[in-house]
C-alpha cells in the first residue's frame, strides 16, 4: 500500500499491517484524553531522567576525593562516578528512558496519523521516524558502551580484595534503595495513568501490538529494576541496578533498530507517491 494511503495509525517499527487503519475517521480520537496521556507519559519519562530533583540524594554516600585516592581510586575515575543530586539513584532508573522515550515517540506519531491529513502524514512519518531512531540507536549505543564500561569496573574493583573492595564499597557500596522504590512506585502509577488516558482517547490503541508490547516490556523492565533494588545484598546493589540499566539499554537498542529498519519501506513508498504525482 503506497504512502499516503496508509490507514490511521501506520507507523514503521510498530505494526507491519497498518495498526488502527480500519479504525475510526481522524476526528474519533478524544484529543483532550489524547494530550492528557503524552503529558503524563512525558512526566514519567522526565521523572526516569531526574526525579530526584525533587525528592534529593545522591546514588552514593559522599567520598571525598581525598579519600577515594587513598583507595587507589584514579582521580577521573572519581569523578565520573559522582552523581548530581538531580539525578536519579543509581543508572537503571535512568536508562528505563531510552526505552519509554520510543514509547512516547510512537504514541506521539500513532496520535497525529489520526489528527493529520493521510497523504500528508504519510510523506512525513518515515523519514521522521527514520531521523529520531538512527538518533536513537546512535544515542543507545554509545550508552551500552558506557554502561558496559562502568559495570566491569565495578566488578572488578569488588573482586579485587582487599583494596580494590574498599574502593567499591567506598564509590558504590550504600544504594539508596528507599528512595529508588519511591520514585519506581511513582513511574508505574504514571504508567497506569497513561495507559487509562490512551484508552480513553481512543479504545483501538490496544489493536496495536507493537504500542501494547513496549509498554508492557517497559512494565516489566521497571518491575525486575524493583525486585533487584529490593532482594540483593546491599553492597550488591549497585551492580545488579548497572548490569540491568546495561539490559534496559539493549532492549531499547534493539527496538530503535527495528523501527530504523521497517521505516525505509515507508520512505521508498513516499517517494513513488511524490514521482507519481510530479507525472
Amino acid at each position: 500500500m503506497a504512502a499516503g494511503r496508509r490507514g490511521p495509525g501506520y507507523l514503521p517499527g510498530i505494526t507491519g499491517t497498518g495498526a488502527l487503519r480500519d479504525g475510526p475517521s481522524p476526528e474519533a480520537i478524544r484529543k483532550p484524553f489524547f494530550i492528557a496521556a503524552v503529558v503524563v507519559f512525558a512526566i514519567a519519562v522526565l521523572a526516569e531522567i531526574g526525579m530526584s530533583l525533587l525528592v534529593g540524594g545522591t546514588a552514593v554516600e559522599p567520598v571525598s576525593p581525598g579519600e577515594a585516592s587513598k583507595l587507589g581510586v584514579p582521580l577521573d575515575v572519581f569523578l565520573n562516578t559522582q552523581k548530581a543530586d538531580a539525578d536519579p539513584p543509581g543508572a537503571g532508573i535512568g536508562f528505563l528512558a531510552f526505552l519509554d522515550g520510543l514509547l512516547l515517540f510512537t504514541v506521539v506519531m500513532l496520535g497525529l496519523s489520526l489528527m493529520m491529513e493521510l497523504r500528508l502524514y504519510g510523506r512525513i512519518q518515515g523519514i521522521v521516524t527514520l531521523i529520531v531512531t538512527l538518533l536513537w540507536v546512535v544515542a543507545a549505543f554509545f550508552a551500552a558502551m558506557l554502561a558496559m564500561a562502568k559495570l566491569f569496573l565495578m566488578f572488578g574493583l569488588f573482586v579485587a580484595t582487599p583494596f580494590g573492595t574498599l574502593a567499591y564499597l567506598a564509590l558504590w557500596g550504600s544504594f539508596p534503595t528507599g528512595q529508588a522504590a519511591a520514585i519506581l512506585g511513582l513511574l508505574l502509577l504514571l504508567k497506569a495513568v497513561f495507559a487509562v488516558l490512551l484508552i480513553l482517547s481512543q479504545p483501538k490503541f490496544l489493536k496495536v501490538t507493537g504500542l501494547v508490547v513496549l509498554l508492557v516490556v517497559s512494565v516489566l523492565l521497571q518491575l525486575v529494576l524493583g525486585l533487584i533494588h529490593g532482594f540483593l545484598p546491599g553492597p550488591l546493589v549497585s551492580i545488579g541496578d548497572q548490569f540491568w540499566a546495561l539490559v534496559t539499554v539493549i532492549v531499547a537498542l534493539v527496538w530503535a533498530l527495528i523501527m530504523l529498519i521497517l521505516s525505509i519501506p515507508a520512505i521508498i513508498n513516499a517517494l513513488r507517491v511524490s514521482g507519481s504525482a510530479g507525472d
